[in-house]
C-alpha cells in the first residue's frame, strides 16, 4: 500500500525464503554477498535517504543494506544480478553528471532530487511497459528487449524498472525487520483472529499489524 504497487515475484520470494535485513545486530564480521564494498556503501546512503532515522529507525539502524545484498545474491538470476549492479552504477553515473559528484557527498536536497527524477521516470516507463502489454503483445516483447535511458541507460529488471526494484526492497526490507515489527509497528507475538477489513481508527496508535 505504500508503494502503490504489487510487489514483484522476485521480492515476495525472498521474504518467503527468509530474507531478513535485521538477523544479528551489528556490522561486526558481517561481508557482502554480492555486492562490493563500494555498492554496498552506495547502498546504506540512499536507503537511509529513502527511511532516515528520526523519532524512529532508519534504514541503516536495520541494516536494509544487507537485507538487499541477501535477495540480490540469492534470489536474483544471474542477468538480474548484473541489471540490478548496472542500474546502480547508472543512479551513481547520473549523481556525478549531474552535481559532479558522488551521491554520499551530495546534500539531502540534491539526493532527494535525483532519487525523485528517477523515480518519476521508473513510473513513467513501467506505465508504458504495462500499456503495451495491454495493446499489442509484439510491441511489450520489443519493449522487454531494450534497454530504457533517462539520460543515463535506465535498467530495468524483469521488465521493471531498476528504482522500482531498489525502492521496492528498501520497504519491503525496513518494515519486515524484527526492530520495526516490534517497535514501530503493532505487535501480537500471539495473533488471534484474522479481521480483514477493520477501520483504521480502532487499531492501536493508528498503526499498522507487522507481517
Amino acid at each position: 500500500m505504500i508503494m502503490g504497487y504489487a510487489l514483484s515475484a522476485s521480492t515476495v520470494m525472498g521474504v518467503m525464503n527468509g530474507c531478513k535485513a535485521d538477523a544479528v545486530t551489528s556490522e561486526g564480521g558481517w561481508k557482502p554477498a554480492f555486492f562490493d564494498a563500494k555498492e554496498t556503501e552506495l547502498l546504506k546512503v540512499i536507503t537511509e535517504q529513502i527511511l532516515p532515522a528520526t523519532d524512529t529507525p532508519g534504514a541503516n539502524d536495520v541494516f536494509v543494506h544487507r537485507f538487499m545484498d541477501q535477495m540480490v545474491a540469492e534470489v536474483y538470476t544471474p542477468a538480474m544480478q548484473e541489471r540490478f549492479r548496472k542500474g546502480l552504477a547508472d543512479l551513481a553515473a547520473d549523481c556525478k553528471t549531474t552535481y559532479g559528484k558522488d551521491f554520499a557527498d551530495c546534500t539531502d536536497e540534491q539526493r532527494d532530487e535525483l532519487l525523485l527524477k528517477h523515480e518519476a521516470t521508473a513510473k513513467k516507463i513501467n506505465t508504458q511497459i504495462q500499456e503495451a502489454y495491454e495493446t499489442e503483445e509484439n510491441e511489450f516483447e520489443r519493449m522487454a528487449s531494450e534497454e530504457l535511458s533517462s539520460g543515463v541507460t535506465y535498467q530495468r529488471t524483469n521488465q521493471e524498472p531498476f528504482f522500482k526494484l531498489l525502492k521496492e526492497m528498501t520497504l519491503v526490507g525496513y518494515f519486515t525487520s524484527e526492530k520495526v515489527g516490534e517497535d514501530v509497528l503493532n505487535y501480537d507475538p500471539v495473533p488471534g483472529m484474522d479481521i480483514p477489513c477493520l477501520d483504521m481508527s480502532e487499531v492501536p496508535n493508528g498503526r499498522s499489524w507487522s507481517l
